[in-house]
């Protein structure tokens, strides 16, 4: 009975420190869903709110002035597109994010959801940006912003 009882402890204990549990974590790559057209990596940090709606080039390049950001402006053409950021941090061996913007006419409303899977927690907190760029954002819709972790 204890050699049971130990094998069963063993067991309960190498899947909570294993950072090899991709299968166990819900999503096992990163995922983008809806009426997404890109996704854009702006190392940035963006003081104030956790979720930004970008609609011209003036206030994406506000962005990058007097900001630690890297790299250049991305050129985007805001006759066409909107760019939405959420910022969310999770942590975990391994982190798999899906982001999905929906388009809803009948309540006027974009829905950005960034969902992540994370596994294990053998790493620090991380925290970051995620910036999509979505058609063009009607002046009179809103945004609807979530971050989940499952």
């Amino acid at each position: 009975m204890k050699t049971i009882s130990a094998l069963a402890f063993l067991l309960i204990l190498g899947m909570t420190f294993s950072c090899d549990k991709a299968n166990l974590c819900g999503l096992e790559q990163d995922v983008t869903l809806g009426d997404i057209e890109e996704l854009l990596d702006l190392n940035c940090f963006v003081g104030g709110e956790n979720q930004q709606i970008i609609r011209s080039t003036e206030a994406l390049e506000a962005l990058f002035t007097d900001r630690p950001c890297e790299g250049t402006v991305p050129s985007i053409d805001f006759s066409q597109y909107t760019l939405l950021g959420q910022f969310g941090g999770a942590t975990g061996c391994e982190r798999f994010y899906s982001r999905r913007v929906t388009i809803n006419e009948n309540q006027r409303k974009y829905n950005f959801l960034v969902r992540v899977s994370e596994c294990g927690g053998c790493e620090p907190w991380e925290m970051r940006w995620h910036w999509v760029l979505v058609p063009i954002l009607p002046e009179d819709y809103s945004v609807s912003f979530e971050f989940e972790t499952i």
